[in-house]
């Protein structure tokens, strides 16, 4: 009996906590969402460079940043202080040293252990902030709600965003994890003004500081490419999606390590396929989180009963945001194909139809898809166990989180 009782009292104090949990959250969306930003579609002609290989662009990166001669603007969902990290910071602390101004800007929960590092860069000039701080009331909401831009504007002439943090992994260091596969892009042109803007809302909003803005937009020479770029917070992402694939007419091809579509997204997929579409999925076998390849088949089984091609890169991990629509038409971003993108996080998403990096992103994908990844077809996902159909089921629920 006494037994029963500490089960029951156990239960119940879930139940009111989830039940706590879940009316901070809603009633966050409720009072604050409303309020997030909603930001232009601003398109530039510039010169870009496509990045699959973590030591090249860290190279790269690097070389641009020892050469800077005004300031270094850097935004990281993830930054860790391991022999990767160390050698970025070193070359901040030695350019700071110089008279350029330095600023980090780091996710508060995805960077959280870089705090410890606080005394030190400030010591070496370095100004550190950190986005996305968790506030009260509505904590949990704000717990969901992270900066997941990662922009880098160098001298306000050279830029650099995509999936790419700052840690081991990202060069493939990591064993349990094997080769990291993702995608950055390297901008010069027109549009590093708006990833700078972006970069300076962000750090307003986490410093409360404006700085002088003197010298943050030269005058930029313009490129071939056209680029059209437009930031987020938690709204358009989903909207943008849609625009994009229900103009589909022969093919789309989606590479992103999370897939948990909105139910729009989904009804415009399974139109395109009604409609001939050739849809294709390449998404990584490894996972980094408990629930979101589980949740990932609630919306992949009845695409690929349909028709869908779906492949999972088993070598490695795969963490590039891309998708190419009629060999036309490329996304290139920070915004996963998944409602946390969508619907909490902070962005940048970027829409080419410049035929040279499409041709570059469309060779790349079809060669992890070749030599990298293997075929799931319908019948495969029928046969999982009843256990992992379980998990699929429960794991759905939290579509929204995820």
């Amino acid at each position: 009996m006494v037994l029963l009782t500490i089960v029951f009292v156990l239960v119940l104090i879930v139940i009111i906590l989830a039940a706590g949990i879940l009316l901070d959250i809603f009633t966050g969306i409720k009072m604050r969402h409303p309020d997030l930003p909603e930001y232009p579609t601003v398109p530039g002609l510039n010169r870009l460079h496509y990045f699959t290989d973590g030591r090249d662009l860290f190279s790269d990166m690097l070389r641009s940043i020892s050469q800077a001669k005004s300031h270094i603007h850097l935004s990281f969902f993830i930054f860790e202080a391991d022999e990767v990290g160390r050698e970025w910071l070193e070359l901040l602390k030695k350019k700071a040293a110089e008279g350029v101004e330095v600023r980090l800007l780091l996710d508060s929960l995805g960077a959280g252990g870089m705090k410890k590092k606080e005394d030190e860069l400030a010591r070496a000039g370095v100004q550190l902030a950190f986005s996305g701080k968790v506030g009260f009331p509505f904590t949990f909401y704000y717990m969901n709600r992270r900066n997941h831009r990662k922009i880098t504007v160098i001298d306000g002439k050279t830029g650099y965003f995509g999936g790419f943090n700052v840690s081991r992994d990202y060069i493939g260091n990591k064993p349990e994890m094997g080769s990291w596969h993702d995608n950055h892009l390297k901008v010069e042109g027109e549009s590093v003004t708006e990833m700078q803007r972006l970069f300076l809302f962000d750090w307003q909003l986490a410093t409360g500081e404006t700085p002088d803005q003197e010298g943050f937009y030269p005058s930029l020479e313009k490129g071939t490419a056209r680029l059209t770029l437009t930031g987020s917070s938690g709204k358009q992402v989903e909207d943008l999606f849609a625009e994009k694939l229900r103009t589909a007419q022969s093919s789309i091809i989606i590479g992103s390590p999370y897939f948990i579509p909105t139910r729009k997204l989904m009804n415009i997929m399974l139109d395109r396929l009604e409609h001939g579409v050739q849809l294709t999925f390449l998404l990584p076998m490894k996972k980094d989180h408990a629930l979101v390849r589980p949740a990932s088949f609630f919306y992949l089984k009845p695409l690929v009963e349909k028709g869908a091609r779906l492949y999972h890169l088993y070598q490695g991990f795969y963490h590039s945001k891309v998708f190419v629509i009629d060999q036309s038409l490329c996304y290139i971003g920070t915004a996963n194909f998944d409602q946390r993108s969508f619907f909490w996080n902070d962005e940048l998403s970027g829409f080419s139809e410049d035929k040279e990096l499409i041709r570059e992103v469309l060779d790349q994908l079809h060669k992890e898809i070749r030599e990298n990844s293997v075929p799931v077809n319908a019948e495969k996902i029928a046969k999982r166990t009843p256990y992992e159909k379980l998990k699929t089921v429960c794991a759905s629920w939290f579509s929204l989180f995820l």
